[in-house]
């Protein structure tokens, strides 16, 4: 093989390696329990979602519990319940933000486990 073409083959092989890097997001630390508290009506209700590593989740309100999948898309946790329904979330750092119906917003904070 000549230089150049082992420099060629260099090259293009580092350029997969750091796409690949780039193009790779990982989940896991999106993964855990996050807890949200809506204040509207007079009682509170607390809300909890667990999202899972296997891109499963549910979500747990007034002794409700709905099942969905989950994934990243850029800057957005987009939920899909087993109902069809779809939810976008804003992702932030330990937290994301999701416009209910009404545009009732609902911050989930991310709780840290004692493990």
């Amino acid at each position: 093989m000549k230089p150049t073409q082992k420099a060629v083959l260099y090259i293009v092989a580092g350029c997969l390696i750091l796409f690949g890097g780039f193009a790779c997001h990982s989940t896991d630390s999106y993964v855990g329990t996050y807890q949200a508290t809506d204040m509207t009506d007079d009682a509170q209700k607390e809300n909890h979602i667990e999202l899972m590593e296997n891109g499963q989740g549910s979500w747990i309100c007034c002794e409700n519990e709905v099942l969905f999948t989950w994934y990243i898309r850029g800057n957005e946790l987009r939920i899909n319940t087993k109902e069809g329904g779809i939810m976008v979330g804003k992702l932030k750092k330990d937290s994301f933000t999701i416009t209910m119906p009404g545009n009732k917003k609902l911050r989930f904070v991310k709780i840290r486990s004692l493990e």
